[in-house]
């Protein structure tokens, strides 16, 4: 029998000296609340509902941070401005095409790797504060990207 303080042989221990990950930075959006035709009811099409909007965007740091150069980093007004503008757009039946559209329009954003997105309609059930989806996303690899590397864990040395 082990004790607490004995570890497992075969438990990570070290990481390699070859891992190279790229320095990433996270852009949130907490509780933007738009109006939004939502739902899948006939008098749902019609109106428009209070929906609340969170996401976070993982980003590869571009440029040195201290530099304070707006240029170079991913702009949140301009996804906002794009969620609004879906928004706006017409009727959409779920709360998953929502998070989805939102979630692709991120990942086209140039050093976008990740994005989690939740979507919660304020007003759809009467004893509830708010019910929704949350997903998460990862960019496709495409020619123009480089690979993600992965951390690589060892066994004890």
């Amino acid at each position: 029998m082990r004790t607490a303080h004995q570890r497992d042989e075969a438990a990570p221990t070290a990481v390699s000296d070859d891992a190279e990950v790229a320095p990433t930075y996270r852009i949130i959006v907490s509780d933007l609340v738009l109006p939004w035709r939502i739902g899948v009811r006939r008098h749902e099409e019609d109106r428009r509902q209070r929906v609340r909007i969170n996401l976070e965007l993982v980003v590869r740091e571009q440029a040195d941070p201290m530099a304070d150069n707006y240029q170079e980093v991913t702009c949140y007004e301009k996804i906002i401005e794009r969620i609004r503008q879906m928004a706006a757009a017409g009727h959409v039946k779920l709360a998953e095409t929502v998070a989805h559209k939102i979630a692709s329009m991120c990942l086209t954003e140039p050093h976008a790797e990740e994005v989690t997105v939740r979507v919660e309609k304020l007003e759809a059930v009467h004893d509830a504060a708010s019910v929704g989806v949350e997903i998460k996303r990862f960019r496709q690899n495409s020619a123009g990207d480089a690979p993600r590397r992965r951390l690589r864990i060892t066994g004890k040395q």
